[in-house]
């Protein structure tokens, strides 16, 4: 089937910067796309977790690049993966795209997530965002994207991750995401694990921020009450 979205001599993504060369672009996709996931949260805002916050991260992170940021892809889809010797996850076809996403959309939004021990959060969350993964919605720019749309929902359920941990292993979270998105032969663990623990580090950082604060506070008072005692 012809790709719409590439161009036919060269076979890269079509793109707004006119790169036909893949390297190239990867490069410049790379560097911009990673620019905007400093202000993504600050930029984009979220009424609800749905689509349209779904597409609305990615617009923001690739309008730059792709004429067609923030819309589902309309054409099948295979990515040879290093860790499945070439071979591809089994994406969702263009015709299931909106239901696929809509149900693991629905599934991450219905659990009470302040209810679950920690295995158990990291596991079921890790599942779900494989879930959504695996659907693979856009033509290009997915795993930046669902990764983003999972920092904010964690953090809005109160249980916010360490988002430098994942985003340093970047690799090895979407490698992670490959292998959990196998159907019958999904491997879990290795998602589980990271996401287990940055949601751990980030607890940690939360109740250290916490401590600072309070410090600080007994600080101020302290020297408002000093000053009123030297008057």
């Amino acid at each position: 089937m012809k790709d719409p979205y590439v161009y036919e001599d060269t076979g890269v993504l079509k793109n707004k910067l006119g790169i036909k060369n893949y390297d190239e672009l990867v490069k410049a996709e790379s560097d911009i796309s990673f620019a905007k996931l400093l202000t993504v949260d600050r930029d984009v805002d979220c009424n609800e977790f749905g689509i349209d916050y779904l597409k609305n991260i990615h617009k923001y992170i690739l309008d730059d690049i792709y004429d067609w940021a923030g819309e589902f892809r309309t054409v099948p889809m295979e990515k040879p993966e290093k860790v499945l010797d070439g071979q591809s996850v089994e994406y969702a076809y263009p015709t299931e795209i909106l239901e696929k996403t809509k149900h693991a959309l629905h599934k991450l939004n219905a659990i009470n997530w302040n209810a679950q021990e920690l295995d158990d959060k990291a596991m079921n969350f890790s599942k779900l965002i494989a879930e959504l993964w695996q659907v693979h919605p856009f033509r290009d720019g997915n795993t930046r994207t669902i990764t983003t749309f999972a920092f904010r929902f964690a953090d809005e359920r109160g249980f916010g991750m360490k988002r430098s941990l994942l985003l340093d292993n970047f690799q090895y979270v979407r490698d992670s995401l490959v292998m959990a998105s196998l159907g019958e032969y999904a491997e879990n663990e290795y998602l589980y694990k990271i996401v287990k623990d940055a949601i751990k580090r980030g607890a940690k950082d939360r109740e250290m921020n916490e401590k600072n604060n309070l410090l600080t506070n007994k600080q101020e008072k302290l020297k408002k009450e000093m000053n009123s005692i030297d008057r």
